[in-house]
């Protein structure tokens, strides 16, 4: 685990509702459309994907509030772009496959807990590799809000 401050990250991306059980539904298609938008509406990503989750409590049935979306250096402000605030956080290198995620993430948050850090209830996933052919190249930044 390391502790770091994230800067403020413009996003051109979009917010939904969904739970954990559902995000599958969300994976590679969520994106590309997207990635797809953003090329037509002149934006560049300068960075990888972001997933920002608020309300995510590990239970599969939980509604929460996920926004996907790529970083930009945009100077004004546009519909599809979120301003991320500053952001302190715990963060884990995840190596692999996505559905072995909740290992990292129960790591991570065991060694919040153990260090008498408070968790805010905002993660983010930074998608720095996605290989969709061989899964054990994905390499996944995790980020637990802490305060």
């Amino acid at each position: 685990m390391e502790i770091k401050k994230i800067k403020q990250t413009k996003v051109f991306g979009r917010e939904i509702k969904t739970s954990l059980g559902k995000i599958e539904e969300h994976v590679k298609v969520l994106p590309e459309s997207i990635a797809s938008e953003m090329n037509q509406k002149g934006f560049e990503s300068n960075g990888p994907q972001i997933w920002v989750y608020n309300g995510a409590d590990g239970n599969p049935t939980t509604e929460l509030d996920l926004l996907v979306g790529y970083p930009v250096a945009a100077e004004a402000m546009d519909v599809d772009i979120t301003a991320l605030e500053e952001f302190n956080c715990a963060t884990l290198i995840h190596n692999g496959a996505w559905h072995k995620l909740s290992e990292s993430y129960q790591k991570v948050i065991g060694e919040v807990m153990q260090n008498g850090l408070q968790m805010t209830g905002e993660c983010r996933e930074i998608y720095h590799q996605v290989d969709f052919e061989n899964v054990e190249n994905n390499l996944t930044e995790i980020q637990i809000g802490i305060l």
